[in-house]
């Protein structure tokens, strides 16, 4: 009422979505818009993956089918009661942070969706990945094609005895 009566642009979200899924509305839009990124291509790639996920699309070609199908055998055959998405880009902090508000208000029960940035939690969160119980499964995520490249330098004195990864790109090593 108050936006009509000022004359401030509004929006509309349509009521049958939920907050959870609000992102791909003008309460997310707006904000990824104004953070830079290209809300356009962003859309695309929903609207892609829409379709490359719809219900009609056989399970071999279905990644969205594949990832649950995964997922509910490691639940139910493995006991596998926590995953960790994991990424080495700083950039997909929050894509991270969507994902377990997505899966903790999706399920609600079962799996425990809990996230990682590498390599900031490498240290404090490697260790108990590793060698902690075994209820947990990762799920990582990767960037294709990096807009940067970052080779690890040559250090003349190999200090650190990481000489030999000397002119691979940082993300490669990540990815190993």
């Amino acid at each position: 009422i108050t936006a009509n009566q000022e004359g401030y642009t509004s929006f509309i979200i349509p009521d049958n979505v939920g907050g959870r899924f609000s992102v791909l509305t003008p309460v997310g839009l707006l904000p990824i818009a104004c953070a830079g990124f290209d809300v356009k291509e962003l859309v695309k790639g929903a609207q892609a993956m829409e379709k490359a996920c719809a219900t009609d699309i056989p399970f071999a070609e279905n990644p969205a089918a594949q990832y649950a199908a995964v997922r509910n055998a490691l639940y139910e055959e493995a006991g596998k009661k926590i995953e960790i998405v994991v990424n080495f880009q700083p950039k997909l902090h929050f894509l991270a942070e969507w994902w377990k508000q997505l899966y903790g208000e999706s399920e609600g029960k079962g799996i425990f969706p809990a996230a990682c940035d590498f390599t900031t939690d490498l240290h404090s969160m490697g260790q108990w990945i590793q060698e902690g119980e075994r209820s947990i499964f990762e799920t990582v995520i990767s960037i294709e094609r990096p807009e940067k490249t970052l080779l690890f330098p040559h250090d003349d004195e190999n200090l650190d005895g990481l000489n030999f990864l000397e002119g691979k790109r940082v993300d490669d090593v990540n990815k190993m």
